[in-house]
């Protein structure tokens, strides 16, 4: 099957970049300005400047990774708010360990920093609800209407319908609905008539002063010749043809385009992390497990000593598993059984385990013998939250047997991840308990944001207490 090009044509949004820019001025302008209330001089000093430009480079990445600067007009403000609030804690953090590497914290006004941060979150937040407010008001009197025409051959008509109703402040207005069984037209005299149809209603509606804004396709991607008529048809009217994919086209539209001799190369597999998420995934792991090797050292090493005393072998357990990419990675734990398995035949902890020493039930337990795994995501091996790292042989057994078991090595593999704060940790002892957790594995590949790794590290400190399946 032969794409269409139009299909994958990548723009950035316009409003990404003045949006960007806008909350660039107001970090800015409130820093200066309670520098000027505060310290009564507009003069920034070196360790000043340094803190308030890592403030903004930061300020953009997080934004960035966090999904700030995509479009929120169709987005819930309460789910925009929290993810802006979890953004602008963690640039705090950023800043605050820049001052800390280098040496300037005691040369900067601690008041300044923190009223400034403060002032600022507000004014970001408060920018964002008067301008959603005002713009879901517009839309709910009937004004900033985009207006639509719904193409469908499918059942799920009532369903856009319903949710453009029950969320009108969004701006679409579905105007008409062509649902003809596209499928069933063999004709292509037919066919050019039913499109001839939509193009006369789009002119009707324009020259009338109500002109249509978008057409939505909803017709699967097997309907490609239907779906290039329709919008070779529509390319003299002033409407954006727009497709809903089904889900094999949502696979499509999740991958990446390239162009290779003038031929666009869509990649349906590719469900990398984009690189403003891999910048901030580097920056978070690194910071967090600097921070809890440092606060955990002294636990670390009382365990160290406690498993020499408990029983034979050496403190740490190295197991090759697979990283990102598929390459070996060598992971550590703390050593919690009595043998050493990392070769052709590796058995997975089962419930009353003889193998498991008496310490090790505990650490298992409380999921204390994964804290060296921190030093992994230090070396860079591994990243705080990911896919979990299975052994090479469970994966040349699986990988067979699951379709798209491989794919969750697209990223680094994690200490914790989505499958496992949604009840997929412990034994995977038969192929439908690893089929639900690599489900949940590429769900999170899929849908990641900064703020679902969030979510993620504070359900795992949770199902943790809770001791949740863990021997």
């Amino acid at each position: 099957m032969s794409l269409p090009s139009w299909m994958f044509k990548q723009r950035l949004p316009e409003h990404a970049r003045s949006a960007s820019g806008i909350d660039i001025l107001i970090i800015l302008a409130t820093f200066t300005l309670v520098q000027w209330i505060y310290l009564h001089t507009l003069e920034l000093t070196t360790e000043r400047s340094v803190l308030l430009f890592s403030v903004l480079f930061f300020s953009y990445i997080t934004f960035s990774a966090f999904g700030l600067y995509r479009s929120s007009s169709t987005e819930f403000m309460h789910q925009l708010i929290m993810r802006l609030t979890i953004a602008w804690f963690i640039v705090g953090l950023l800043a605050a360990f820049v001052l800390f590497l280098s040496k300037a914290a005691y040369d900067v006004s601690r008041v300044w920093f923190g009223v400034s941060m403060i002032s600022a979150y507000i004014i970001l937040v408060g920018v964002r609800l008067v301008s959603s407010a005002l713009l879901a008001k517009a839309r709910m009197q009937g004004r900033n209407i985009q207006r639509t025409v719904l193409i469908s051959d499918s059942a799920h008509n009532s369903e856009i319908l319903k949710r453009l109703e029950d969320n009108p402040w969004t701006g679409y207005r579905v105007a008409k609905v062509f649902s003809n069984n596209w499928s069933a037209v063999n004709d292509s005299v037919a066919l050019d008539r039913e499109i001839d149809q939509i193009h006369q209603y789009i002119e009707q509606q324009r020259t009338s002063g109500n002109p249509i804004a978008e057409v939505w396709i909803r017709l699967p991607l097997s309907f490609e010749n239907l779906i290039q008529r329709i919008s070779s048809r529509l390319q003299d009217s002033s409407v954006d043809v727009c497709l809903l994919p089904d889900t094999f086209a949502m696979q499509v539209f999740s991958g990446t385009a390239t162009n290779v001799a003038e031929l666009p190369v869509i990649n349906i597999s590719d469900i990398r992390l984009p690189v403003s998420a891999e910048l901030f995934k580097r920056v978070f792991d690194r910071l967090f497990s600097f921070l809890a090797l440092l606060f955990l050292s002294p636990l670390m090493l009382l365990i160290a000593i406690s498993i020499k005393i408990d029983s034979r072998g050496p403190v740490l357990f190295r197991q090759m598993r697979y990283g990102m990419d598929g390459r070996e990675i060598e992971v550590w734990k703390f050593r919690s059984m009595k043998v050493l398995e990392n070769g052709d035949d590796v058995k997975q902890a089962t419930k009353n385990d003889p193998r498991v020493t008496r310490l090790g039930a505990l650490l298992r337990k409380s999921s204390l013998d994964e804290l060296p795994q921190f030093m992994n995501v230090l070396q860079g091996r591994m990243s705080i939250v990911g896919p979990r790292p299975h052994a090479v042989l469970h994966n040349e057994e699986y990988r067979g047997q699951i379709d798209g078991y491989m794919m969750r090595h697209k990223i680094k593999p994690g200490i914790t991840g989505w499958a496992q704060v949604n009840g997929w940790r412990g034994e995977t002892d038969t192929l439908d308990k690893m089929q639900g957790r690599i489900e949940y594995d590429l769900e999170y590949i899929q849908n990641w944001s900064a703020w679902l790794d969030i979510k993620i590290v504070v359900l795992t400190v949770f199902s943790v207490i809770k001791n949740q399946d863990a021997y």
